[in-house]
């Protein structure tokens, strides 16, 4: 059923499940019902991972754990209480939405929610429907996920256009947008969104309210602005400092880089056209995200880890039990909200505890590859605070990709063996950087990682972490075996890949995987 109105409070434009009234409702009821939901629908990861954001502020609001000034101790005796109740207090969702009338209409013709009203006078022009979505091209793009192009762009419904929305504010490229004037200067460049390229995990409950309850971060006591771009009572100067970010509010809503405006169809039922442009000139504070992993690099500064559509969510596990884990030997910082606020929680949450990754394989600009979502089974939760088992498994992740590289390393050397024969003399007649690396590579690891995933959940769910090492080593030798089965039987042939195979026997020599692993 289409939406019947732009207003987010009230009108039903959010899918959940179950599916109620249609199957979509409005903020208002989301959250006075949330204990009776399990999940949002959102079928855009990005808008997904905004929308998250935006929920845990008004959970945080709405139950008054966005006050942290206290101390931790406090705070998490105040979560208890909340959790124990398991419903949001109604007056007090009422109470909030009251405050602000019109604010979360997308089409509210001085504050329209998320977006900038201003930008119809000052752009020279409008961006097209088509930059809006993310999935269409634009321009002379090439088609990427659906058939739309410039000739064909096609308004959406709002439903859609809000994913939208959110899915460029925090996703949203950099480089060139349309042109923007304020106060005599024009601009026609932009930054890049608070989260392109990263991947972002949430923490879930057994129902909606506990996953937003849990998923608010204790941040503690910081010096900004906590407040969400819908509470401040002006819109922001473009061309001045923006705010710091200083509590849950400031730092999920408050870093956007990208300006708004939707732009109606005459009976206000779909989005037909948008402006998309710049949103401030001057560089946000840097804060750290409570919900993404951070790695050090070799001089030891932390940046997000990126979002890698081939890397399984399993695979990252490990970094959100512990401090300190990297991949190839670096080091990582756990998200905030997996931190002291998972460990505290009461044992029956934590030990129905699941874990969604939103991630956007993106490079640093405009080129968009894949999204991806993916949620952990609830066997994770009562690892949180046992480092010891949690070492053991975070020990199984690097067998499995150490291992894993060796794969890729012994098909490597039989590949090049067999199309590059030395005759015996140990010497190739041509470069191994003139061999190109041949099929083997991507068939063994779309053969080996889903297994290998399916051995480290099983050990998780036993808690036997034991000779992991072994099982994944044995893993990677059948792999090798099928993907080279078809290499022939002269005795050249099997020769060299014997000799290659045992490259793969290796890995349980070594501690740490390698640089490329």
């Amino acid at each position: 059923m289409p939406p019947t109105g732009s207003d987010l409070a009230d009108d039903g434009l959010i899918p959940v499940h179950p599916a109620v009234d249609g199957g979509r409702v409005g903020l208002r009821e989301l959250m006075v019902r949330a204990h009776e939901l399990t999940d949002v629908d959102v079928p855009i990861p990005p808008a997904a991972a905004g929308l998250w954001r935006v929920l845990t502020v008004l959970a945080a609001r709405v139950t008054g754990l966005d006050r942290q000034e206290d101390g931790a101790d406090e705070w998490f005796d105040r979560r208890d209480d909340i959790l124990d109740r398991g419903t949001f207090d109604a007056d007090a969702v009422h109470e909030y939405f009251n405050r602000f009338p019109g604010r979360f209409d997308l089409f509210d013709s001085e504050r329209p929610w998320l977006q900038d009203p201003r930008l119809a006078t000052e752009c020279d022009s409008e961006s097209g429907i088509n930059k809006l979505a993310m999935e269409r091209p634009a321009g002379q793009n090439q088609v990427w996920l659906d058939h739309h192009h410039d000739g064909q762009a096609g308004p959406l419904d709002l439903t859609t256009a809000l994913f939208h929305l959110l899915a460029q504010l925090y996703y949203g490229p950099s480089g060139r947008c349309t042109a923007r004037r304020v106060n005599g200067r024009k601009e026609a460049n932009m930054t890049a969104g608070p989260l392109r390229r990263v991947v972002s995990f949430h923490p879930l409950g057994r129902n909606l309210f506990e996953s937003l309850v849990i998923s608010i971060p204790f941040l503690g006591r910081r010096e900004g602005d906590d407040l969400a771009p819908w509470e401040y009572d002006e819109l922001p100067d473009p061309l001045g400092v923006p705010p710091m970010p200083g509590g849950v509010a400031g730092v999920l809503t408050g870093r956007f880089r990208h300006a708004l405006l939707l732009v109606p169809s005459a009976d206000r039922t779909e989005v037909v056209n948008a402006y998309l442009t710049w949103a401030w000139r001057n560089p946000h504070p840097e804060v750290r995200d409570p919900y993404l992993i951070y790695q050090a690099n070799k001089e030891g500064d932390f940046y997000t880890r990126r979002a890698d559509a081939s890397r399984a969510l399993w695979r990252d596990v490990d970094a959100l039990l512990l401090e300190d884990v990297g991949v190839r030997g670096g080091r990582s910082a756990r998200p905030d909200a997996f931190g002291a606020g998972i460990e505290m929680l009461p044992f029956d949450v934590r030990a129905a505890l699941r874990v969604r990754a939103y991630g956007f394989h993106q490079d640093g600009q405009t080129r968009d590859q894949q999204w991806f979502a993916a949620t952990t089974p609830a066997v994770l939760g009562t690892l949180f605070g046992d480092a010891e088992t949690a070492g053991a498994l975070s020990r199984a992740r690097d067998a499995a990709e150490r291992t894993e590289w060796h794969l890729q390393r012994a098909l490597r050397n039989a590949w090049i063996a067999v199309n590059d024969p030395s005759n015996g003399s140990g010497r190739l007649v041509r470069r191994e950087a003139d061999i190109a690396p041949g099929p083997w590579p991507d068939a063994a690891a779309g053969a080996y990682w889903p297994r290998a995933e399916a051995i480290f959940w099983r050990r998780v769910r036993r808690r036997d972490f034991d000779h992991a090492a072994r099982e994944f080593v044995r893993l990677a030798a059948d792999v090798f075996d099928e993907v080279t089965g078809h290499a022939g039987h002269r005795p050249r042939v099997k020769r060299a890949l014997e000799r290659a195979r045992g490259f793969i026997f290796r890995a349980l020599n070594e501690t740490t995987p390698r640089d490329g692993s």
